[in-house]
């Protein structure tokens, strides 16, 4: 039977619904969606003039010394690598071993080895940004990626074939995740923060000083004893993981007999790092200020109780240890520089109407002298590839040549076309064979014999830029063969290192 037929004589068919207006959950699922987009794209702003700032000049610098060796043991063998790690300079182990797969990909020129640390750069300006808005504004997040994308210290190590970019790097994107337990602590994310403290652990060891910053924020913001538990178990589990390494590190802790107790000089000059010219420190000083004293928490952990333990937590540390052992120099608290850009962007985000564009600028025209001269190679900590140039134009084929000290072989390892031919009179092992940066060499009275022989005519000094008072023996064998039984045909200095030929 037809439906119609059945209505009653009062019933009217129902209209058809005709579309309405967009409903409130449909609205707010599109801003929703247009957040996370977002959260993707705010980052990429300031990570895209800090990849500009960081390749910018990074081709035109030579080596210098670390750097050099970074060069000559990322070219080694995976087990040499690790051989070299039971001997010296464990606490890089990791990196070299980064470095190594950066090397078979890209070789091994002065652009490819600092590839890693302009990319670090970026990421660490991409994360900073990300955490200013997740614990402030995106204001608050993009001025503060960018004032790490114009810091003349982050920029300095974005142009250095070693791990602090990394580390900076690492310590930040891990301090997103810290916040964000704070949010969705599952036990997921806690082993995830867990792994990722290992890791940085493993790229360096001091990184791990942000742990006790983390910690304290922890304490400042009254977290739960459950969050407590998980983050101290995630944190216990990453020390014990790298503990291996740590114990190996102790027995290596003379690599660092260079370093001095710092005092105050030094706690000032690392601010003075961080922060710039006078004038830049004026104006970031202030905006911290600023910053702190305003700032309202937007989620469970606020901008003080984060940014305050991270700033100045790992560098006191590491300043009161060393006053017992030396281990402090400021290169290896790079990862609290974020901390000082949160506080800054704070305050300057306080400023009407986007107004903190001003004072960017400003500190940008004001830093820029400094970001051209550290740019400059003459200005760079050694010319190690003036010296290569130097040996490649003067030597002849068969050519001896000596270094004092030993370690300095690694300008050779680094730029090895350039002392092709040479007889390297004092190599007893290499140092890959010796596990070492500067290999093996003969007794002194074996250096002795092998100079003084028939086929020695010309031999090459390569040392620093002054000698030491005081020689071990077989440097002063070397020194005393060469006054008592050759003449001195030329010097060549560049910065960071002497070249000396001398001749029958």
């Amino acid at each position: 039977m037809n439906s119609k037929l059945d209505l009653l004589p009062d019933e009217r068919p129902a209209p058809a619904e005709q579309p309405g207006p967009p409903t409130e959950d449909a609205g707010r699922r599109g801003e929703a969606g247009w957040e996370r987009w977002r959260a993707w794209l705010l980052p990429s702003v300031p990570a895209l003039p800090a990849l500009a700032m960081g390749l910018w000049g990074a081709g035109r610098l030579p080596l210098w010394r670390d750097e050099a060796i970074t060069s000559e043991i990322a070219r080694r063998s995976v087990p040499d690598i690790l051989w070299c790690a039971r001997h010296i300079d464990a606490v890089h182990a990791v990196y070299y071993l980064f470095m190594h797969c950066v090397v078979q990909v890209f070789g091994a020129g002065e652009f490819a080895l600092r590839l890693p640390s302009i990319a670090a750069f970026a990421a660490m300006a991409a994360g900073v940004t990300a955490l200013g808005r997740r614990i402030m504004s995106g204001s608050v997040g993009l001025i503060a990626g960018l004032l790490c994308a114009g810091a003349p210290f982050a920029n300095h190590y974005a142009h250095e074939a070693r791990s602090y970019s990394l580390v900076a790097a690492l310590t930040v994107w891990l301090t997103v995740l810290f916040v964000d337990l704070a949010e969705r602590g599952s036990r997921r994310r806690y082993a995830a923060y867990g792994a990722g403290i290992a890791l940085l652990g493993l790229v360096h060891l001091f990184a791990l000083l942000i742990l006790p910053a983390h910690l304290a924020t922890l304490l400042l913001t009254r977290r739960t004893r459950t969050m407590l538990r998980r983050w101290s178990a995630a944190a216990a589990g990453a020390v014990v993981a790298v503990s291996p390494l740590i114990a190996l590190a102790v027995t290596q802790r003379n690599a660092l007999d260079w370093l001095t107790r710092p005092g105050w000089r030094d706690a000032l000059y690392l601010a003075e790092a961080f922060t710039g010219p006078p004038s830049v420190a004026y104006l970031l000083g202030a905006a911290m200020a600023v910053g702190l004293l305003t700032a309202r928490r937007r989620g469970p952990i606020g901008l003080q109780a984060l940014a305050l333990p991270w700033l100045l937590l790992p560098a006191t540390v590491l300043l009161l240890v060393s006053q017992f052992h030396p281990f402090y120099t400021g290169r290896y608290v790079i990862g609290s520089l974020p901390a000082m850009a949160l506080p800054a962007a704070a305050g300057l985000a306080r400023l009407p109407h986007r107004t903190w564009i001003a004072p960017l600028v400003a500190m940008a025209v004001l830093v820029a002298p400094l970001q051209v001269a550290q740019r400059r190679p003459e200005n760079w900590w050694d010319d190690l590839r003036g010296a290569a140039a130097i040996v490649e134009r003067e030597a002849r084929p068969g050519d001896g040549i000596l270094f004092l000290t030993a370690d300095r072989r690694s300008i050779a390892e680094a730029y090895p076309e350039a002392f092709r031919g040479l007889r390297d009179v004092a190599l007893r092992r290499t140092p890959a064979q010796a596990g070492n940066f500067g290999g093996t060499e003969f007794d002194p009275a074996e250096i002795v014999r092998r100079l003084t022989g028939a086929a020695t005519t010309r031999v090459w000094l390569l040392e620093g830029p002054w000698r030491a008072p005081s020689l071990v023996p077989r440097d002063r064998a070397k020194v005393d063969a060469l006054q008592r039984d050759f003449r001195q045909a030329g010097v060549w200095r560049v910065r960071g290192v002497t070249l000396s030929l001398f001749q029958r």
